[in-house]
């Protein structure tokens, strides 16, 4: 039983509870509430509150059978990404077997939430569509000619259990992610760990699941092929490595295998098309044209097996050669560890050709996968090395900042400077909130940890702007600004209370 005080269960602090003798509730979609709660009559309503997402129909029927006696729900204000069409398909054609609402299945009412429930939910309440009305003037006279409605209870009150939290898969921009790192091993940790956790699963030409991820860009910056940064969670051995280099390294053919990558690169019809990428550097540094290919088109167009590499480019900024390879498709457990590291000595072998440091290897996986009778030994991989060797304080490239208070100007500012640690731009705001606005805009922040970070950082300063407390940046200064307002809130604490006796006692004479 649920107390009328207790009440509503979900998102209490979101809704804008009217009268509890009212039988209609408002849902107004992504109109923000307050625009027409100062408009309607509460004595004439339940509540009020928006219905944002796909998922809000679960709180709103939880809501409403803990306290059956709303009969009717107004909908109305702007939709921006079909709710309301989520809600009407809802009532009108109910779920499928999987909870998933009948014609709008991206939507799902939680298994928590018997059938029977939900159907007593579609017959008791009614739906007033006023999607797109936004005059109050309307809307309380729909709210008006519902309330003719008893406000008796039309069912026992049902709880249900919580909802169990679960998916096989989260969501993410479909194409790119870049996992950055200075060695191949803690790389493909990263790799790993986002494809079993965002990976599309779908069938394969093999007969057996995958989980994919599509265009998958790798940069490795500081392994030396000449000393391999090597780890115990490799699924391969030095020796194995050793003799997978040669087909990439040499021209020379395998027997068991109708062509290397080397043979592509070293001896495609005839020519070296690395000896050609040196060339092209030595001739003109800025080129970009210093390309190989491995496709043939007049075999690998119909071919059951094309090579996975495509191409490789080498290319000189600042100084550096830096190279990119491009796979078609990559099997990112079995064989990407030994592909980035052959080719990173490939990569070694070209800068000490044209006599130029070796700059970062990126290699874009167009389908980087990993295949279903895999998915346990990667997990076994990840449960035991994951977060124990992959560094999630990584280093911005883009830079760092300097942040101070200036309380003459009373503001926030903060100086911008490169890896190297030279000052190159300075922003000024009045506070947290439009510091960060520019930030983004510029997309000054490169490493997700580092924006987190800023933004607690700039939240502190613009707490210290605002109290007076001095502002001291990085975790000791965090430690202090911390313990600082501790006594600041203490003291607050105190006069809070000594204005309440006060009042008191002036109550009582």
């Amino acid at each position: 039983m649920v107390h009328d005080k207790d009440w509503p269960i979900y998102f209490k602090d979101n809704l804008i509870v009217g009268s509890l003798d009212s039988s209609v509730g408002v849902a107004c979609l992504w109109t923000p509430k307050i625009q027409f709660a100062r408009k309607l009559d509460p004595a004439t309503f339940c509540v009020l509150g928006q219905l944002y997402s796909y998922d809000g129909l679960n709180p709103m029927i939880r809501n409403i059978l803990a306290r059956p006696r709303i009969r009717t729900i107004i909908l109305c204000g702007q939709d921006k990404i079909g709710s309301a069409d989520i809600m009407t398909s809802f009532m009108k054609n109910g779920v499928n077997e999987k909870g998933r609402v009948i014609g709008k299945e991206v939507a799902k009412i939680e298994k928590e939430i018997p059938r029977a429930a939900i159907d007593l939910f579609r017959a008791q309440v009614k739906i007033v569509d006023m999607r797109g009305v936004l005059d109050a003037a309307k809307i309380q006279d729909a709210i008006s000619a519902a309330g003719a409605e008893p406000n008796t209870p039309w069912a026992e009150p049902q709880l249900f259990p919580e909802a169990e939290l679960s998916t096989d898969r989260f969501p993410i921009d479909p194409h790119g992610v870049k996992i950055r790192e200075k060695y191949v091993a803690q790389a493909w940790l990263r790799v790993l760990h986002h494809i079993m956790r965002f990976g599309a699963e779908k069938p394969t030409h093999h007969g057996t699941n995958q989980k994919e991820a599509l265009n998958m860009m790798t940069v490795i910056s500081d392994e030396d092929p000449g000393n391999i940064h090597w780890a115990e969670w490799f699924n391969f051995t030095p020796e194995h490595f050793a003799g997978y280099k040669p087909q990439v390294l040499t021209h020379e053919p395998v027997p068991s295998l109708e062509y290397t990558y080397g043979m592509r690169l070293r001896n495609h019809d005839g020519v070296n098309q690395v000896a050609q990428l040196i060339h092209k550097i030595r001739e003109e540094y800025f080129s970009r044209r210093a390309v190989a290919v491995t496709w043939n088109v007049s075999k690998d167009n119909e071919s059951a097996h094309p090579p996975c590499l495509s191409l490789v480019q080498v290319i000189v900024q600042d100084d550096v050669l830096h190279m990119t390879a491009y796979f078609r498709s990559n099997d990112m457990f079995r064989a990407w560890p030994e592909n980035a590291l052959a080719l990173r000595t490939m990569h070694k072998e070209i800068a000490d050709a044209v006599e130029l440091p070796m700059g970062e290897l990126c290699i874009i996986s167009q389908s980087a996968h990993v295949y279903e009778e895999n998915y346990n030994e990667i997990k076994e991989i990840l449960r035991e090395y994951y977060v124990r060797e992959v560094d999630f304080c990584r280093f911005d490239s883009r830079g760092n900042f300097t942040i101070t208070v200036n309380r003459l100007k009373k503001q926030i500012e903060m100086v911008m400077m490169t890896p190297k640690g030279e000052k190159i731009f300075k922003y000024e705001a009045v506070s947290a909130f439009k510091m960060m606005h520019a930030l983004v805009a510029d997309d000054a922040i490169g490493e997700i940890g580092h924006a987190l970070d800023l933004g607690q950082e700039l939240l502190e300063a613009e707490i210290c702007l605002r109290t007076g407390l001095e502002y001291r940046q990085d975790i000791t200064g965090r430690q202090a600004f911390l313990k600082d307002l501790d006594g600041v809130v203490a003291k607050a604490r105190a006069r809070a209370v000594t204005v309440d006796n006060a009042v008191k006692e002036t109550v009582q004479r």
